[in-house]
């Protein structure tokens, strides 16, 4: 056997490459690579004769042998059986290390295919999320959950202003904006803006304004916006704010009618409610329409309370404040994108860890191919070891069922 240099190949054998095509050993090799299997296509292979058979006369032929001769065989035999048994040793030891090293790079291979369908599964579940609240939908970007329509004049605004709606003020202000500028500017004549809480009615001007007024167009009309719209007047004023008074004061007598009434406001008052329906349902019974085709007194209301959402009641109350030819809506964006931004927090840490697992995975080495080869060294090498073994295990019977020769004739 020659004495193994480096890493293991075919040449450290314990018999030699260029041995195994011989007549001799081709398909006694081929018969333990097999596992001692034959195959029914390979019927008519010459197997080798083993210990459990040898004394079957029919099986394997007896022949004479010297004992010198069989004893030297043995010891060689033997020998050689010590050798590839530590041979075989050496050819496991070489598989199992590059097993170890290749175990580790599929564990790492296994991380990193689950958090990448983890990340995968988080952004599906975002696309999901942002399709399902409709956050970043066009008619929503670009245009105002207050509505698409306008009335052709008297448009009013109305906000609400108490500590709870403080929460949502930049939310707000960011709504009514996008409604002043990109639906009501082009259609709309005149309108006006005003702030209701529980003490009193402010409001921008005392009638409605001329949008195309110089002084007192849509230009101050968002400038009052800002400044009276802010979180410091908002939280000064307690909840719930007084949505009677606030409708009767643009609704009372010798007042103009608004054709169309838009506001902002938390969530219902807790105390009233169907007194403020009444009211309401009692202005549209007796109220004119204010032109020809247009509703009485629809009112477009959107809600920034995310708490509200799934509640009843509240779907209730302003459904029936809105009226047939209002609308009403839940905006919960401000809570939608914390939501949105703790998922792609998720997948941003998720990303850091792949990142890292990947840069571990560039520095370890592809050993699948040599695993694959040094299996099937092992497996040639155990054949071989095996085959020796049984042909040592042959020698051992001979000896020990040695035929003693005849005692001479007296």
């Amino acid at each position: 056997m020659k004495p193994p240099k480096g890493e293991l190949t075919p040449e450290e054998y314990c018999i030699p490459p260029n041995f195994h095509t011989m007549p001799e050993f081709k398909e006694t090799i081929k018969f333990w690579q097999q596992c001692a299997v034959v195959q029914y296509s390979e019927r008519d292979m010459k197997v080798p004769s083993r210990p459990s058979c040898v004394s079957d006369h029919t099986k394997c032929p007896k022949t004479s042998r010297p004992a010198k001769e069989i004893k030297e065989l043995f010891k060689f035999l033997k020998s050689l059986n010590k050798q590839a048994t530590k041979r075989t040793g050496q050819y496991l030891k070489q598989l199992e290390k590059k097993e170890a090293k290749e175990f580790k790079r599929q564990n790492l291979l296994n991380q990193i295919h689950t958090i990448e369908a983890q990340m995968n599964e988080e952004l599906r579940s975002s696309r999901k999320f942002t399709d399902r609240q409709e956050l970043f939908s066009q008619k929503y970007m670009y245009g105002s959950k207050l509505g698409e329509k306008v009335p052709r004049k008297n448009a009013l605004i109305l906000i609400e202003q108490s500590d709870v709606q403080g929460a949502w003020v930049d939310e707000t202000k960011d709504e009514i904006i996008k409604f002043i500028n990109g639906v009501l500017e082009p259609e709309c004549e005149t309108l006006n803006l005003a702030m209701f809480s529980g003490a009193a009615v402010t409001t921008w001007c005392p009638q409605f304004q001329s949008k195309t007024d110089p002084k007192k167009g849509l230009a101050d009309a968002l400038k009052w916006l800002n400044k009276q719209v802010s979180a410091k007047n908002c939280n000064s004023q307690s909840f719930p704010p007084d949505w009677q008074a606030v409708i009767s004061k643009f609704t009372g007598e010798g007042q103009m009618m608004p054709w169309r009434i838009f506001i902002c406001c938390s969530r219902a008052p807790e105390n009233g409610k169907q007194e403020i329906i009444d009211l309401v349902t009692d202005l549209r019974a007796t109220s004119d329409s204010p032109a020809k085709g247009e509703p009485t007194l629809p009112i477009n209301i959107v809600s920034f309370d995310p708490n509200i959402v799934g509640d009843d009641q509240e779907k209730d109350f302003f459904e029936a404040v809105a009226g047939p030819d209002g609308s009403f809506l839940i905006d919960t964006s401000a809570e939608d994108l914390v939501a949105l931004d703790k998922m792609l927090k998720a997948v941003q840490v998720k990303k850091k860890q792949l990142d890292k697992l990947n840069k571990k995975l560039d520095k370890m080495e592809d050993l699948s191919e040599k695993v694959a080869e040094d299996r099937e060294l092992l497996q040639m090498q155990i054949a071989l070891n095996t085959m020796i073994t049984n042909e040592m295990e042959i020698c051992d019977w001979a000896m020990k069922n040695e035929e003693q020769p005849p005692e001479p004739d007296i």
